[in-house]
């Protein structure tokens, strides 16, 4: 889910100060509107040489420190504000915001829940706090913060937005498609509701719908790189395989560190029989993102299996075998089949049938893929390994 946390910062803060330093921190107010956050955390700090009690100029200047980067800076400044005065929720509310940033979520929510505490009627602070829920998966109370941002702003849309994805996580999807026609309803130019109903009409098949709502999220922001990726994912799933390649070279193109778009165009490369060009995706996907199982295991298999032996390699097979199944903690019945057939392809049919059996007799595998693979398994019983036929 992309951070679509609320810009928070300034709101609440008691006017202390003399006239100069009023005409200051409206100096610096005026410098961080036009994006020079040296000249408003001068502004600020000059006030602060003077008073360093100034708790305006503490929230401002924490706020310049954001503007530059400087998240610590920013931290250390709201808890000096609030060391002075503990009734200020802007301090709360932005130190959480910079919390959230840095990935410490637990210490986010307390600062979230304390500037609900001295506001409890700012929208923007439950949306936040709802975030932070979400991001944590604890599902229901996300929901409730999402619901009294809404309450307390009819129009927050992104509110509806996050919401509605919740309801499709949970299967209620007639809530889902609600809080997204509100979402778009509210703002028709926010592309993360269309791209988040797209989402939901590709998980009850309606694929068609899924991706006429790509298309306007990709009309409202054509650089998303996600957003051609998960058009790609509708148009593999069409069978539309041509015009799935050409969405996750866009995806690429937009966002060369999109290891799925990488993963997901191997496969289909795979599927046509361009081998040379599959092994480089899965190997770009496994680069990328080195604990990302699904290249390692694919690209296994393909090494271990493909029809055509100038591209057979067991060895390397077993290696990456043996590292999707350390990334699956050996949880995966595909996996470890993956890793029979590599270690039969190097000749040691004693693991294959080893690992095969085991594969065979985890939960989770078909009756029509256990037929399969027990074919696979007498195989290596014969000491031959297996090697896919190419079909196009």
């Amino acid at each position: 889910m992309k951070n679509e946390l609320l810009n928070l910062l300034g709101f609440g803060i008691p006017k202390i100060g003399t006239d100069a330093s009023s005409t200051l921190l409206d100096q610096a107010n005026d410098a961080m509107s036009k994006g020079d956050y040296e000249k408003a955390y001068s502004c600020c700090d000059n006030v602060l040489q003077k008073n360093p009690k100034n708790t305006e100029a503490l929230v401002f200047r924490g706020i310049a420190c954001v503007g530059k980067n400087d998240l610590d800076g920013a931290i250390s400044d709201w808890s000096e504000a609030i060391q002075i005065d503990p009734s200020i929720a802007a301090a709360y509310a932005n130190r959480g915001n910079i919390y959230q940033r840095k990935g410490e979520l637990d210490d986010a929510m307390i600062d979230w829940s304390k500037a609900i505490e001295l506001d409890p009627k700012n929208a923007a602070i439950f949306y936040n706090r709802g975030y932070a829920y979400h991001e944590k998966g604890n599902l229901d109370k996300a929901i409730i913060d999402y619901s009294e941002a809404i309450r307390l702003n009819p129009n927050f849309y992104k509110a509806f937005a996050n919401r509605g994805r919740i309801y499709g996580r949970k299967g209620e999807w007639d809530k889902a498609f609600a809080d997204f026609n509100e979402a778009i309803r509210i703002n028709p130019k926010y592309f993360g509701a269309y791209a988040s109903r797209a989402e939901a009409y590709c998980c009850n098949g309606d694929l068609d719908k899924a991706i006429s709502d790509y298309d306007e999220a990709i009309q409202l922001d054509p650089e998303a790189g996600k957003i051609y990726y998960l058009r790609g994912n509708a148009y593999f799933k069409k069978g539309e395989l041509d015009r799935a390649i050409c969405d996750y070279n866009k995806a690429i193109v937009n966002d060369p560190c999109l290891s799925k778009a990488y993963y997901e165009r191997g496969i289909i490369y795979r599927r046509k029989g361009d081998f040379a060009k599959a092994i480089d995706d899965y190997e770009q996907a496994i680069q990328l993102d080195s604990k990302f199982s699904l290249p390692h295991n694919n690209l296994a298999w393909l090494l271990a299996t493909c029809s055509a032996p100038s591209f057979r390699n067991g060895t390397h097979a077993v290696n990456l075998a043996l590292k999707a199944c350390e990334l699956t903690e050996w949880k995966k019945w595909n996996c470890i089949g993956t890793l029979a057939a590599a270690y039969a392809e190097t000749g040691d049919f004693a693991q294959a049938i080893k690992c095969q059996t085991q594969a065979i007799s985890m939960e989770g595998v078909s009756e029509k893929t256990r037929i399969e693979a027990q074919q696979r398994l007498d195989l290596y019983k014969q000491r031959k390994p297996y090697h896919e036929v190419q079909t196009l």
